[in-house]
């Protein structure tokens, strides 16, 4: 065997290694990949649902100051901004339930689509 020959089985085995490497890799690769694009959807989602539930748990805090002010009060709130410019809003509704109590429902919606609903019962209206 010559030199050159020698040396194109060397670069043959050397590229066999590495195309073999690379296809070891490639599927590695791709669930790592997966794996860390579903962590991120999971974090949004989680963060979506908590942004929605503090925007309908202020509806409820919002109501509880306006009957502190008025105990007559109970028109509620429609699609109410909060906090302003973000396009979340909440719509609270207020129902007797007699005995000086009174249910809040506060609903809840993202600027993303997202809704949660609070449901408060207050006493000593």
């Amino acid at each position: 065997m010559t030199r050159r020959t020698r040396r194109r089985e060397r670069r043959a085995s050397v590229l066999l290694l590495v195309l073999f490497l690379m296809a070891l890799t490639a599927p590695l690769l791709c669930m790592i990949l997966d794996t860390h694009t579903t962590q991120i959807r999971c974090i949004h989602n989680d963060l979506e649902a908590k942004t929605a539930f503090f925007v309908a748990q202020a509806g409820v805090q919002d109501a509880m100051s306006e009957l502190l002010l008025n105990s007559a009060w109970r028109a509620g709130f429609v699609a109410k901004p909060f906090p302003a410019g973000l396009g979340h809003t909440y719509t609270v509704t207020l129902a007797d339930l007699g005995g000086g109590e009174i249910r809040v429902t506060s609903a809840a919606r993202t600027a993303a689509g997202t809704t949660k609903t609070v449901v408060a019962t207050l006493t000593g209206f």
